[in-house]
């Protein structure tokens, strides 16, 4: 382990409803480190239909869009052209050799 302090890491509150749910289950955790992006998610969450993964990051795009629209930074259906667009140019062009290809298993608290 390095000497990163960890106490000083900036992680997001967990979501409304999470601690009332009777299950839930974290599928994924995007990090932005020196520059870089740094994701890790549990690839057996849609086993049954790969394609759900395309329609998680569909709806996370819903939410962004509103999130972006509240804030005041562009309309929704502004925000989603762009992230659409972005999504598009991302597979296409991203270098799949930069990623880890490592299975990690969960953590217990």
């Amino acid at each position: 382990m390095d000497d990163t302090n960890f106490d000083e890491l900036e992680e997001l509150e967990l979501p409304d409803g999470v601690h009332d749910a009777e299950t839930a289950l974290e599928v994924l955790r995007a990090w932005i480190a020196d520059g870089g992006l740094h994701v890790i998610f549990n690839p057996e969450t849609f086993t049954h239909d790969v394609s759900e993964w395309g329609r998680l990051l569909g709806d996370i795009a819903q939410h962004i869009a509103h999130a972006v629209e509240l804030d005041g930074q562009m309309g929704r259906d502004d925000a989603l052209a762009a992230m659409t667009e972005a999504f598009h140019r991302g597979v296409d062009s991203t270098d799949s050799s930069k990623m880890s290809g490592r299975i990690k298993g969960r953590v217990e608290h």
